[in-house]
């Protein structure tokens, strides 16, 4: 199973993974045009998608979901309660097109299981991506606290996506509004580092091979911090070989396979 995020953060958010057999993305916070030059930038088509799974209805994650859905004949996976509320903001779409969110979706090779997370939306998922060979992908981005069904169901994934979004110190200082503030560092909001850190080591195993950090604010927090914050709580624990790696804003990474 190989993994690309092509961006992740308020500026928009989309990861294309693939198997053998299916190639899928979770989220598409971009315009159509723009996820087109990213896929490309990784050798891929985007007219190869096979799916487009939802994590929840804000702009950041669905901006293009209507035009991939009725430009590339993309078939949409999302919630009952997102697709409702946010069925004017995507657009005329076939029916065939839409599908809703089970608990439990197979696509093609790929198990993909939705987790409901606490996130300041009509309803947010989490996702865990399983194929055939029994490799597992699990994708946190917009968390306001984590839970024990999240780490029951993320304790053997080979690979991590998980938001590290805000610094505290970082949040309480800089130029948001207080209201926003108090929404960031709710229950309902962003996770802190020192959460991501903490959530890291509790479902940590030697197969984890690779932890993204996603998510992480321009204002209230930066890649750098990000990493030593998450590290230090690692470190805590014993934990000194795993790979972290802090995602910046408008930067994607390279299609990487998980082995």
């Amino acid at each position: 199973m190989r993994i690309s995020i092509l961006g992740t953060g308020s500026s928009g958010n989309s990861i294309y993974i693939e198997d053998d057999n299916n190639k899928i993305l979770i989220d598409a916070g971009f315009s159509g045009k723009k996820l087109k030059e990213k896929l490309e930038s990784i050798d891929r088509k985007i007219e190869e998608v096979e799916a487009l799974f939802i994590s929840h209805e804000h702009s950041d994650h669905i901006l293009s979901a209507g035009v991939l859905a009725r430009k590339y004949k993309i078939p949409i996976y999302i919630c009952k309660e997102s697709y409702e509320y946010c069925a004017c903001k995507l657009g005329k779409i076939p029916t065939e097109l839409i599908n809703f969110i089970e608990e439990d979706n197979l696509f093609g090779n790929l198990k993909i299981k939705a987790i409901d997370v606490s996130h300041d939306a009509i309803r947010t998922l989490a996702f865990k991506i399983e194929n055939e060979k029994d490799k597992k992908i699990g994708i946190a981005t917009d968390v306001g606290k984590t839970n024990n069904l999240l780490k029951y169901n993320f304790n053997d994934v080979n690979l991590l996506v998980l938001e590290s979004n805000y610094d505290f110190n970082m949040l309480m200082n800089c130029s948001y509004p207080q209201d926003l503030k108090m929404r960031v560092k709710s229950n309902r909001g962003h996770l802190a580092n020192e959460d991501s850190g903490k959530f890291i080591s509790e479902i940590y195993h030697d197969n984890l091979s690779l932890v993204y950090l996603a998510h992480i604010s321009n204002d209230s927090n930066c890649p750098k911090l990000a990493y030593k914050t998450v590290m230090n709580e690692l470190v805590k624990k014993g934990i000194a070989n795993l790979k972290v790696e802090a995602i910046p804003q408008g930067i994607q990474t390279k299609l990487y396979e998980i082995r």
